[in-house]
């Protein structure tokens, strides 16, 4: 979930209402899709969460074997081993580590690993972090992020000639290889080959479907694809996958505070479109992305909302962020066919500032209780443990640029 510029802003705005064209779509969408009985993932076992089973029998993920996870905000510096204990107290049994790799649509050569990345996105870092939530009884998704130079949001990048085409997916390639080689390395129980890289996945599927395999080859594990939630019903390659993979920031009321009821309603043509994806796929849903900043219209249109510098003065409401997790909670939790997700997001240690009120992190709110109490964890708020500080304000600032 990234700031995004006015065009995008525009994009997203037509969508931003289940209608009548919205359902036509989908239903072009879905019938393209093949309802698979199973996903041939080599790790998927016998756990009932992840095997990618039939529509009938991926209907049985009970709310204990739900991924219970938070989107870990990687940070600049190594930190310390007790980073993610916090996490693991909420009742958090998932963590989501996030090597970022960068591109230049005037030059679209994909840049990663670098020494000028923050520490916690190179292959070093990620390997440690993997390490310390093994520490903190935390599974692990692996889930890379593009960052495209200029606007950030990689949901409508696309490259314009064939020969940038030709650069950006060798490049692409090679990123998601060396990071599946460290997925397998380390045991990491489920892969993203992505995430809200909608237009290239929709313009080039028989890519995609190559890389799958070729990550196969390699990893174990399961594998997912992270869509934006205006996009996630036209993906095609859902079948060589485990797992629908949605970013959800579904647009529920504009409202400054609603309550729970008012969201809960507003949820349902959302969960209705949603529900028909995994009936048609026979994939469970995973939510790869969840969250809500603290101020006032949380649950609309969220990329519409002032973030960084620009949000600067602006009031936190608490109210709003704790209220529409419980609605989200309240609304998937008991679905059977619902696979859990990852909040949006996790800082190492105990963030403290000013920016904290109003960002996308629960920790230390009173939506960190609500989250807790639906995780099963701890849910008083205690003393938090002073740890590393966060190094990051807000979403991820522009990376080095590619050479």
């Amino acid at each position: 979930m990234n700031t995004m510029n006015t065009k995008r802003l525009a994009a997203r705005a037509r969508v931003a209402v289940p209608g009548a064209a919205r359902v036509a779509v989908l239903a072009v969408a879905l019938a393209a899709i093949p309802a698979l009985a199973g996903c041939g993932g080599a790790g998927a076992g016998n756990d009932p969460t992840m095997s990618g089973r039939s529509a009938a029998l991926a209907a049985n993920i009970e709310p204990e074997q739900k991924v219970r996870g938070v989107s870990f905000s990687a940070p600049r510096r190594e930190m310390a081993p007790d980073a993610l204990v916090r996490a693991s107290r909420t009742g958090a049994n998932w963590v989501a580590v996030v090597p970022y790799a960068f591109v230049d649509p005037a030059r679209p050569r994909v840049a990663f690993d670098r020494e000028r990345q923050f520490w916690g996105e190179t292959a070093e870092g990620v390997a440690k972090t993997i390490e310390y939530a093994r520490e903190s009884r935390l599974s692990v998704l692996l889930k890379p992020h593009l960052w495209v130079r200029g606007q950030g949001w990689p949901g409508e990048f696309e490259p314009e000639t064939e020969e940038d085409w030709e650069m950006f997916l060798s490049g692409y390639r090679e990123y998601i290889l060396r990071f599946a080689h460290v997925a397998d390395s380390m045991d990491v129980e489920m892969m993203s080959l992505g995430t809200e890289v909608d237009l290239v996945a929709l313009a080039r599927p028989d890519y995609w479907r190559s890389l799958i395999e070729e990550v196969r080859a390699i990893y174990g594990g399961r594998l997912t694809y992270a869509a934006n939630w205006d996009k996630y019903a036209q993906i095609e390659f859902w079948d060589a996958l485990d797992l629908v993979g949605v970013d959800a920031y579904f647009p529920l009321t504009d409202d400054a505070t609603p309550d729970v009821e008012t969201l809960i309603e507003a949820w349902e043509p959302w969960s209705e479109e949603l529900r028909e994806v995994a009936a048609a796929t026979g994939k469970p849903i995973l939510f790869a992305e969840f969250g809500y900043r603290s101020v006032d219209g949380a649950a609309g249109r969220q990329w519409e909302l002032p973030e960084g510098r620009r949000a600067a003065g602006v009031p936190a409401n608490y109210q709003a962020q704790s209220g529409a997790y419980e609605a989200l909670f309240r609304v998937w939790w008991d679905r059977p066919w619902f696979a859990g997700g990852f909040a949006w997001k996790w800082y190492a240690g105990s963030p403290a500032g000013e920016w904290i009120a109003t960002d996308y992190s629960p920790q230390g709110k009173p939506a960190e209780t609500v989250m807790a109490t639906w995780y099963g964890g701890d849910a008083s708020a205690g003393t938090p443990p002073v740890l590393t500080l966060p190094d990051r304000i807000g979403d991820r600032p522009p990376g080095p640029a590619p050479d």
